[in-house]
């Protein structure tokens, strides 16, 4: 075999190689860009325009490897949900960079005592990360929001899976009521995963505290184990590519 030929066989190979890690590799550059973002309460709430449905969709690697790490973004709550360990920042409004991070409200306008608060957030295919396990949420499931310097806690009442169309899940009903939405799967996809809860009451002091030890708790073991899936699929790459390669120069030598 020529060096030509087998220089071709090691390029096929590890673009082959590239394209089938690609999701994985994705996945490991948000949390890398992630991790040590600096994150600062803010009292603002800003209006927003009105963002489709349809706008919301995974972010492409480009997206992901332009993100500024050194940014610092101000957050305007957060959003916890024990049962499935969600503990993401909820920021006012919804940009890409924002989605990255945590969850945005849709019309941080709203208030929740007699509106319907819309978060949405992504939905990555890796169980660890941002609205990653939303989808195993149950009716009954408690929901904490800390938003406009307020706790409350809802009760999941419903889930649904809709068209990326059908916005009456946007509508503010005058009720008192909380709606989630993520992708239903980690693509790009017309359909979207709707979480909705109905307000219980204002946690009392004791809870909101036990409740912000589990955040704690939450976003550290979601790290701990999202750094571990870094090392792993980066690992797994760079083997992968260096034991394939070593085989198409043994065999094109025999």
């Amino acid at each position: 075999m020529t060096k030509k030929i087998r220089l071709s066989l090691i390029l096929i190979y590890c673009v082959a190689i590239s394209l089938l890690f690609l999701p994985f590799l994705k996945q490991a550059a948000i949390i890398y860009q992630t991790q040590t973002v600096s994150i600062k309460p803010s009292e603002l709430i800003r209006t927003s325009s009105e963002v489709p449905l349809e706008a919301v969709q995974p972010p492409d690697l480009s997206e992901v490897l332009a993100f500024d790490r050194n940014r610092t973004f101000r957050s305007t709550g957060q959003i916890v949900i024990p049962k499935v360990e969600i503990s993401l920042p909820l920021f006012s409004g919804i940009t890409n960079d924002q989605l990255l991070v945590g969850a945005g409200t849709l019309f941080p306008e709203r208030t929740a005592e007699n509106q319907n608060i819309v978060v949405l957030g992504h939905h990555l295919g890796r169980e660890n990360l941002l609205f990653g396990k939303l989808l195993n949420i149950t009716i009954g499931d408690s929901i904490y929001l800390e938003y406009q310097n307020q706790f409350y806690q809802y009760k999941v009442s419903q889930t649904m899976t809709i068209q990326q169309t059908e916005l009456q899940v946007l509508a503010n009903s005058k009720q008192a009521e909380l709606t989630l939405i993520t992708c239903d799967k980690p693509t790009h996809t017309e359909q979207r995963f709707v979480v909705k809860g109905k307000l219980v009451n204002q946690p009392v002091k004791t809870t909101k505290q036990t409740i912000m030890q589990q955040k704690s708790q939450i976003k550290e073991k979601n790290s701990q184990k999202n750094r571990k899936y870094c090392r792993m699929i980066l690992i797994l790459f760079l083997a992968s590519l260096v034991i394939g390669t070593g085989i198409i120069i043994r065999i094109s030598r025999k």
